[in-house]
């Protein structure tokens, strides 16, 4: 996996799949990794190329600062766009779209294909409740809010399952 320099942070990424299939760039949400895709990778690079990546703060600590301005989330992807010389790309991002994919749609949309944000917002009225979870994430790991991060993402009865499934 090539390291991508984009303004002196080195990002990881990966890229397979169709070497002339359309480009699809695919960003993992908080708390997680390029790794995140991997089961819907078999399907997706027969009809894609499929570019991943960690995300700045993701997979390299030495790129995390306090305060990362939104925009450098979207010039990332421009930097990993550039390195990799594709013109433009499909983009697929998870939960915080809000960081770089809204930028980028408005910023250098010329950049972009199409544009997927799931599961995102461009304004949060309180943050009181993602500065917990990144002063629990500094101070006890990305393990210390695994549990409340997949408590929202499924379901109780769901997680029981999985639980059972796994003792059986």
């Amino acid at each position: 996996m090539p390291m991508i320099d984009a303004d002196g942070c080195l990002l990881n990424v990966s890229v397979e799949g169709r070497d002339n299939g359309p480009t699809l760039m695919l960003s993992n949400s908080l708390g997680t990794t390029l790794q995140m895709w991997e089961p819907q990778m078999a399907a997706l690079t027969k009809l894609f190329r499929i570019v991943r990546y960690d995300r700045r703060g993701h997979g390299n600590p030495a790129c995390l600062r306090d305060r990362i301005p939104w925009k450098r989330f979207g010039k990332d992807v421009i930097a990993i766009l550039d390195d990799l010389k594709y013109r433009e790309s499909t983009l697929v991002r998870i939960v915080d779209g809000r960081h770089g994919g809204q930028w980028l749609g408005a910023n250098a949309p010329q950049r972009i294909d199409k544009l997927i944000l799931a599961n995102t917002s461009c304004y949060y009225p309180d943050p009181t409740n993602w500065n917990n979870r990144i002063k629990a994430v500094k101070e006890g790991g990305i393990a210390s809010v695994a549990d409340t991060v997949i408590a929202g993402w499924l379901t109780a009865d769901f997680r029981e399952r999985i639980r059972r499934s796994r003792h059986a």
